[in-house]
């Protein structure tokens, strides 16, 4: 009797038993199993009461799903105990062991897979889905805590800088042996200064020795994280305003950064030094964290004489930089009186626009603006946004996208249609720039994907999304052919943006041009539009798509139509999963935690 089918079964119900017996019902995997196994029971009928088990398995209720996965592994496991091999020689060792805070989770292995392979492999694309499993708390599981160890390594800095300050500490004091073994005070690779950093936040106490060694014999990466952790250590501000005065620039800059935070008589002398010093000296980052009012105070007074020199002199290309440093270096929190002086400053946007670089200079007036508005606009309050929107003409495109965000936030929605709806005929200069500008906002503001632009944070998007656009930017943005917009602005019961769409999912007798929308894209696009037939149209995307790749590669289009496979209507589950058992093994995963997202959805309603 041939056991390929019993071990396949026992492979999978591991799996299972791994994931958790809720993830079982409808499991693809096992479902495939089913049909061979009962041909096989037509000579051996203990491979129908196998398949029969499975059956009972993926077809009952998530109720049942513990017992039925209970029965199945005990009936498949005592076929490989009597028939088959049952173990294996090898070395007896002791397991080890890492004590850690209790945690659960209801995560399947299939979804842990994709995690662990971009925390322990190289290559693109692996940031944003760590990036998403931290923000969906995925990393609240034991298996995970190995491959977050080695992540601290890698290559992309990046992801191991978030691993290093969003997920290890979580795991408690129980990882610190772990930590603590690999890290080599002397290493001089930036891994040995996240562990440092690591095991500071879970014992502050406890690691304050090793900062201290690490400040006098380590390395620079490892000495510069020395210094940052030490800057929550009251008794070591003396030490530290001996580093301030290092040669070693970076040395230099994280000690001015550790004691900015203690707001101490010797720590602003140090800061009004730097204000009246060289501008090459001035560190601006550090200036953020300052607490002394004193300091902060002549900041601004300096500001100004600045911003009166760069307004005069023919040649500012000193002063600009000096300016441009200053406003590096303001509070990045609401403060009535840096609020004051960045109102008077935006106030000069028709004279800073006109201000250009000098023989050497690289940096003009435009650079200036962009800072203001970008400061204007972090502060957020009604009279900033008022300022910053009114001088939105003389802005350059960097500096308008403020502006544009603003008065998206402060405008009715007819005003801000008015104002801005004719960019979308814009096709060159600076009012093609300003009109790319617009089309960042529109997604920022009416996409729910984890994979928004970046430069807009989380926080904003959502109270971004809260705001409403006029219903007349989807004619415009079909009048103008932008296809992006449209994406954007697609809602249901718009048949003209629907036949727009659809478009983009017929055949191309032409390459893609740069204009056109991933299919990925024109399939959410379609799913807010409320198409009936969106299911038959996504099923013959992926067709036509797989018949072009040739033995069934990979690719990009592929990716992004089977990410976006979770935005389809709940009935069309049933033709999803038969479009998965045309698919190779190799690449049906993403599909399925799709079809599982999707899956789950229709069940949080009946919950």
């Amino acid at each position: 009797m041939s056991l390929a089918l019993i071990q396949e079964s026992a492979k999978e119900v591991r799996r299972l038993g791994i994931a958790g017996s809720a993830l079982a019902v409808g499991d693809f995997r096992l479902k495939k199993l089913i049909e061979p196994l009962e041909k096989a029971g037509e000579k051996v009928p203990v491979f129908a009461q196998v398949a029969k088990a499975i059956s009972q398995l993926v077809h009952g209720q998530e109720k049942e799903a513990a017992a039925n996965l209970l029965q199945l592994s005990t009936l498949v496991n005592a076929i490989l105990y009597t028939q088959g091999q049952s173990g294996t020689p090898s070395e007896l060792k002791e397991l080890e062991t890492t004590g850690t805070g209790w945690v659960t989770t209801r995560t399947s292995s299939r979804v842990l897979k994709p995690l662990i392979v971009a925390l322990t492999t190289s290559g693109a694309g692996r940031a944003e889905i760590v990036k998403s499993a931290v923000e969906r708390g995925a990393f609240n599981d034991l298996r995970l805590i190995g491959p977050a160890l080695q992540a601290l390594e890698d290559s992309f800095a990046e992801i191991a800088d978030l691993i290093a300050d969003k997920v290890l500490p979580g795991y408690g004091p129980g990882i610190l042996p772990r930590v603590r073994e690999t890290f080599d005070p002397k290493g001089k690779t930036k891994s040995d200064a996240r562990r440092l950093g690591v095991m500071h936040r879970i014992d502050p106490a406890g690691t304050k020795e090793l900062c201290l060694a690490a400040l006098d014999d380590g390395a620079q990466e490892v000495k510069i994280a020395a210094i940052r952790c030490l800057g929550s250590h009251e008794d070591c501000l003396p030490l530290l305003l001996e580093q301030t005065k290092a040669k070693n620039k970076a040395v230099r800059a994280a000690a001015l950064e550790a004691v900015a935070t203690q707001d101490h008589p010797e720590t602003a002398k140090v800061f009004l030094s730097m204000i009246a010093g060289k501008i090459e000296d001035f560190v601006s980052t550090a200036f953020r964290a300052l607490r002394s009012q004193a300091v902060l105070a002549t900041l601004l007074a300096e500001s100004r004489k600045v911003l009166e020199q760069v307004l005069k002199e023919k040649d500012a290309s000193a002063p600009l930089v000096r300016l441009c440093a200053f406003l590096d270096a303001l509070p990045q929190g609401k403060d009535a009186a840096t609020e004051a002086f960045l109102i008077e400053a935006v106030a000069q946007a028709g004279r800073l626009v006109t201000v250009r670089a000098g023989k050497n200079g690289t940096l003009d007036g435009g650079d200036v603006l962009e800072r203001l508005a970008q400061l204007l606009y972090q502060l957020g309050s009604p009279a900033a946004l008022k300022a910053l929107t009114a001088q939105h003409g003389f802005l350059p495109p960097e500096a308008f996208k403020y502006a544009l965000r603003g008065a998206l936030r402060t405008w009715p929605a007819d005003q801000f249609f008015v104002q801005f709806s004719p960019l979308l005929a814009q096709q060159k200069g600076a009012g093609k720039e300003k009109a790319d500008q617009l089309r960042h906002v529109a997604w920022a503001t009416t996409e729910r994907e984890p994979d928004a632009f970046e430069v807009y944070e989380t926080l904003e998007q959502e109270s971004l999304r809260k705001l409403t656009w006029d219903p007349r930017w989807l004619d415009a943005a079909i009048k103008a052919d932008n296809a992006f917009l449209v994406m954007c602005f697609a809602r249901p019961n718009h048949q003209g943006a629907v036949d727009y769409l659809l478009k983009y999912t017929e055949p191309k007798k032409k390459p893609s041009q740069a204009g056109d929308l991933p299919l990925g894209f024109v399939i959410r696009a379609l799913a807010r539009c409320a198409y009936t037939g969106l299911a038959d149209v996504f099923v013959e995307l992926v067709t036509r798509r797989l018949k072009g790749t040739g033995a069934q590669r990979y690719d990009y289009d592929l990716q992004d139509l089977f990410e976006n496979a979770r935005h389809l209507p709940p009935s069309a589950i049933p033709q999803l999963e038969a479009l998965a058992a045309k698919v190779d093994d190799h690449i049906v995963d993403r599909l399925l935690i799709s079809i599982e997202a999707l899956r789950q959805a229709t069940k949080q309603p009946e919950a």
